[in-house]
């Protein structure tokens, strides 16, 4: 028992002081940008290559991944303007670059990339990929004023959604949305369920 504490205690303190940095970097974002709302655990990487209008909400547990990495060259980044929302538990990768404009509202479990495994490229460099990483495709996503983005949608690298256009809860968009259109996710399918065999049937 005593052998494992050692390992323990280590990650505890590793865990604190994780938690001790996020505290400080959200408290600095608050200190420059008074009119916004960072709720409870969220975590933002990179802050440096974040901007934030006014009245901006992040809800709880989102994630903002600001590139700055040496995996990408240190670029991205990711811009909100005036007036949007980012609910609960949203992902958002900005190592390509991910600009939100003005009044736009993303709602919970949204996910938005603008990186990915390009396995295309791999491919043709002749890559094993059991054994080396998979090189990354970096392109901006733009959402455009005004537009909504539903419940647990994807937005993949390059996509830009038009102005006051939007997505439907679940969608994967790959493609460009244009403005005042929308893009919906396949809808679920009812089914009758078959009947149950009648005992006359199986004798």
């Amino acid at each position: 028992m005593s052998s494992e504490n050692p390992g323990v205690f280590r990650w505890y303190f590793k865990t604190i002081r994780k938690q001790y940095k996020q505290a400080k970097i959200i408290q600095q974002i608050k200190k420059e940008n008074p009119t916004v709302t960072i709720e409870d655990d969220v975590v933002i990487i990179s802050p440096q290559n974040l901007i934030l209008g006014k009245n901006v909400v992040i809800q709880k547990g989102t994630i903002l991944h600001c590139g700055g990495k040496s995996w990408s060259n240190y670029r991205g980044k990711i811009s909100i303007g005036d007036n949007c929302q980012i609910g609960p538990y949203c992902i958002l990768y900005g190592a390509g670059e991910i600009e939100i404009q003005r009044s736009a509202g993303i709602a919970m479990g949204v996910r938005v990339l603008s990186q990915e495994g390009d396995m295309a490229r791999g491919w043709k460099e002749g890559r094993d990929f059991s054994t080396s990483a998979i090189p990354l495709r970096f392109s901006k996503v733009v959402l455009e004023e005004g537009t909504w983005i539903g419940a647990n949608a994807i937005i993949l690298p390059g996509v830009t959604i038009g102005r006051g256009g939007g997505v439907s809860p679940g969608a994967v968009v790959h493609k460009d949305v244009p403005p005042f259109k929308f893009a919906v996710a396949m809808p679920t399918r009812v089914m009758q369920a078959a009947p149950p065999e009648r005992e006359e049937e199986k004798s």
